[in-house]
């Protein structure tokens, strides 16, 4: 019977603890293993990119950027294969740690067999796919749920998919990695997921709202981030819905955030949700000529938006011609 083939990147500047890896892997019947090896958190990046990997071996200690500072600054960031912590003896609170930043499992490297380490690599992969199929699914909630929100509010037609695909424009503009711009287009499409706690006599008023109705407006982002948070994704979804109308000058809601501290994916959202609801009619305005959307935009930088994500999206904007109700269908395609 043929053993399944998986490809093991192990992230360790010691080259005989690699030579240990790699004998310890062959000797494990149920796969074969295929050991890749690199000396630093840096050049793993640089591998993953270059050839992938089906699971990462990363050493806790490693010069320069250690095993938990890797884990840190690429969480939500890098759509990295199921990482597996390598410690020394004494180091299980950090591999601990490791975990909540998202490592699927740790070994000590003082205890390693072929049984441990062959065992762990393969229920690290078997949890890494089912994860996988569960985002699958919850993309499909997702879409049902943006659709739901959507039908509630007739004015707002078309809006969702619109914000999608106008961010995913941006975020590629901005340089975004292929994993943030698929969180920024799940975002944008839940952003507005709590309106559907808030009644439609509010939501379609053709007057000014009440402070009460305001009050009830003003819930939506904390209600959304609520009932996106059995999502998978929902750590790195939340702060987009939970934050899209905070403004840089801290004068906005639910939590007055100002400047950088408005989490990077909400500002970018903000910027195109402001954009696509400016241009289109609601029921207490018509829809704003380009102009003076970008006119109005373009006041509102450093006060309402990000100073600097602001003109990359209006220069993208006057470039493309960009207007969301006459996207054209490969523009939309692309972007999603």
């Amino acid at each position: 019977m043929s053993s399944e083939k998986i490809r093991v990147l192990v992230v360790e500047d010691n080259a005989d603890d690699v030579g240990i890896v790699r004998r310890l892997l062959s000797q494990w019947p149920e796969a074969d293993f295929e050991v890749l090896s690199v000396d630093s958190t840096s050049r793993c990046v640089k591998r993953l990119e270059a050839e992938g990997a089906d699971v990462v071996l990363l050493d806790y200690r490693l010069p320069g950027e250690d095993g938990l500072a890797f884990l840190r600054r690429l969480g939500g960031q890098v759509d990295l294969p199921p990482v597996i912590v390598m410690t020394g003896q004494g180091d299980e609170r950090v591999a601990v740690e490791a975990m909540r930043c998202g490592a699927f499992d740790y070994v000590r490297k003082d205890a390693l067999t072929p049984d441990l380490l062959g065992t762990a690599a393969q229920q690290a992969l078997e949890q890494f796919r089912f994860a996988e199929e569960t985002g699958r699914f919850d993309e499909q909630i997702m879409l049902a749920l943006a659709a739901a929100a959507e039908g509630k509010d007739p004015t707002t037609a078309g809006h969702l998919r619109r914000l999608a695909n106008l961010a995913g424009l941006l975020g590629q503009e901005l340089g975004l990695s292929s994993h943030q711009l698929q969180i920024l287009r799940c975002g944008t499409l839940l952003h507005d997921i709590g309106k559907l706690a808030v009644r439609t006599a509010i939501l379609c008023k053709p007057g000014p709202l009440t402070e009460d109705e305001w009050e009830e407006m003003r819930q939506h982002p904390l209600v959304g981030e609520r009932i996106c948070g059995c999502l998978r994704w929902s750590q790195q979804v939340g702060p987009i819905i939970r934050h899209h109308h905070e403004r840089w000058d801290g004068t906005g809601y639910p939590d007055g955030l100002a400047g950088p501290e408005i989490p990077h994916l909400a500002r970018i959202a903000s910027v195109v949700d402001v954009f696509d609801s400016m241009s289109s009619d609601r029921p207490y305005r018509r829809a704003l000529a380009p102009r003076e959307v970008i006119r109005r935009m373009s006041a509102g930088a450093g006060k309402q938006w990000d100073p600097e994500i602001v003109p990359v999206f209006l220069e993208l904007v006057e470039r493309e011609g960009l207007d969301p109700r006459i996207m054209p269908a490969e523009r939309r395609s692309q972007a999603a």
